[in-house]
């Protein structure tokens, strides 16, 4: 039976979204693990590294993504956080298709659901597993539970919301935009300002603070060291200028990113000039709310404060884009062409994943200079291990160097040590005065004008040993990779 055929039918409706599930598995795994020889750069430095430590928080985010990334990686290797950051977009779709079916008939749902892989967060960034990917499904599940409990009254949806909420800020604090959306949304109809009358909302709150609650406990006896770096980020005041512009390049950029959705839903019959659906339909509302609010609060956020934006930030904020544009086109949805959607999301299995290995290791290979996934990793634990034996006669504890060199060579290790990030006690709380002493540590950096450490590396009873080459794997015929080191030796 034919694709477009299986379409009409609530059973074949259902086989086309788990094949696409499992086409986004499978590819999205499998290709970036098999042209990796290290891991990515945030899934080292910011995932595997903190969460070797199993901390309620650590120095730049909340401590959820370097759980999962290190779970992952201890339980199936290095192909474990590869297959996390796909199962955490299958279950945005899943929760995006299911939130469709409450607006829509399965076939549009169905549809809406398809568009999301032609937006770019959704497909090349995915391989690496960080604090915005691990965002996707939280924010769906906020949109889902927060529709379901406006329209069903039930408390077990507020709860869920305030479980969503709660689970988002374990993960990044950027969470809060959704919450504000759903805030906006709730305000601006007579109708869903009703909610604010029941015990649902006040019952999400409590039980999102209830589940982030050890992390608060632990930023206030750590001295909130996630606030002090966002305000490093953020630097001095901008000007003017550089105030509006930023903002206004961050809405460009998404546009940039939701650009081939649209060219996708083009092909395909749906955008013509046609009338949107009326303001006071709640689906519609709803859509435009969560669907582009995000976007615009973040924006404006931006230009109160001064505070600079990336990009990638707003990986999480468009799980709602293909059900916003299939359901304002409701008067075109007979003559939505199945078969050229599925053309396209066919043709962009191939060239997306082409285009990421293109991206992440032919593209730095012909410039020169490997990729994050293809450092001598493997190469430089090896060494390092039997240097520190011959030296030490004890066993590694502690490896000091920034997150993704020293990050790096402690993953590989059989005995993983901690990482003292950049030598830092504030970075890396569980380091103390007491444990360095007693189990010293290896100290390496990475060599480039200069052989001498960085300063904050150069501790007190630092013994210089030397340097270290490493041909890079793939890139013999490259000036190899020189890493410094020192030995902090252990107490007797």
């Amino acid at each position: 039976m034919k694709l477009s055929s299986l379409i009409n039918e609530d059973s074949g409706i259902r086989r086309i979204f788990f094949a696409f599930l499992l086409l986004q598995i499978l590819i999205w795994t499998i290709v970036p693990y098999s042209f990796s020889i290290s891991l990515p750069l945030d899934v080292v430095s910011d995932g595997i590294t903190w969460g070797r430590e199993w901390q309620w928080g650590y120095f730049k985010h909340p401590p959820m993504q370097a759980w999962l990334n290190e779970a992952f990686f201890v339980v199936l290797g290095d192909i474990g956080p590869f297959l996390l950051s796909q199962l955490a977009v299958v279950a945005t779709y899943a929760l995006i298709f299911a939130l469709g079916r409450k607006m829509m008939p399965a076939r549009e749902a169905l549809i809406g659901t398809l568009l999301l892989y032609a937006v770019y967060y959704f497909s090349i960034p995915t391989p690496e597993f960080n604090n915005n990917i691990a965002q996707l499904p939280l924010w769906a599940l906020a949109a889902y539970s927060y529709y379901q409990a406006l329209n069903f009254s039930r408390l077990r949806w507020w709860a869920l919301l305030g479980i969503a909420a709660g689970l988002g800020g374990l993960t990044k604090y950027s969470m809060v935009v959704i919450i504000f959306a759903i805030i906006a949304h709730a305000l601006s109809s007579s109708k869903t300002r009703k909610v604010f009358a029941t015990p649902g909302p006040y019952l999400a709150i409590v039980i999102s603070l209830v589940v982030v609650s050890p992390h608060i406990v632990w930023l206030i006896d750590n001295n909130f060291p996630t606030f002090t770096y966002a305000a490093r980020r953020a630097g001095h005041d901008p000007g003017l200028f550089d105030r509006f512009f930023d903002p206004v390049r961050f809405v460009i950029s998404q546009f940039v990113t939701n650009l081939l959705c649209i060219v996708v839903a083009a092909a395909i019959g749906l955008l013509r000039p046609i009338p949107l659906p009326s303001w006071r339909d709640e689906n519609f509302r709803f859509l435009v709310f969560l669907g582009i609010g995000p976007c615009a609060i973040t924006a404006m956020l931006s230009l109160v404060s001064g505070f600079g934006l990336r990009d990638m930030w707003g990986t999480p904020m468009w799980d709602l884009t293909g059900l916003l544009i299939v359901y304002a086109m409701k008067p075109r949805w007979p003559s939505i062409s199945t078969r050229a959607l599925f053309n396209w999301i066919a043709a962009l299995f191939i060239v997306l994943p082409f285009s990421y290995v293109l991206a992440t290791s032919w593209g730095p290979e012909l410039e020169g200079f490997p990729s994050r996934t293809e450092w001598p990793d493997r190469a430089m634990a090896n060494a390092f291990a039997r240097e520190w034996k011959a030296h030490t006669h004890r066993p590694l504890q502690i490896i000091a160097g920034n997150a993704w060199l020293a990050g790096l060579i402690a993953m590989r290790m059989t005995h993983r040590p901690s990482v003292f990030i950049d030598a830092s006690f504030y970075k890396s709380p569980w380091i103390t005065h007491d444990r360095l002493k007693r189990e010293g540590a290896l100290v390496v950096w990475q060599i480039r004008k200069t052989t001498a450490p960085p300063a904050r590396l150069n501790l007190d009873g630092l013994q210089i040993i030397g340097e270290e080459q490493f041909t890079w794997p793939r890139e013999p015929s490259t000036p190899p990779l020189k890493v410094g080191w020192g030995i902090l030796p252990p107490k007797p």
